[in-house]
């Protein structure tokens, strides 16, 4: 669920690279609440996130990602704002 949750983040922020996702993570609180960790908690490493990644087809990805957006957003934790 983190990887899914650390791909909603990246979508939210439009951060594209792994790398920068994870370090932009880190140095929110709320991110991460978000993602269940701690403060002193290390995330995954990049690399982690890119072969996870790299494990699913694209069509199958887009699938499961629309999934855990929409609970997402069924359950309060995102809304449909956006800014113009």
């Amino acid at each position: 669920m983190v990887f899914f949750k650390l791909l909603i983040t990246g979508y939210l922020e439009n951060i594209t690279s792994d790398r920068k996702l994870l370090e932009h993570c880190s140095m929110r609180m709320d991110v991460l609440y978000f993602l269940g960790y701690d403060l002193d908690e290390e995330l995954p490493w990049h690399s982690t996130v890119s072969r996870t990644r790299q494990l699913y087809p694209e069509s199958l990805f887009e699938k499961l990602f629309s999934k855990v957006f929409a609970l997402c957003v069924e359950s309060g934790m995102v809304s449909g704002h956006t800014h113009g």
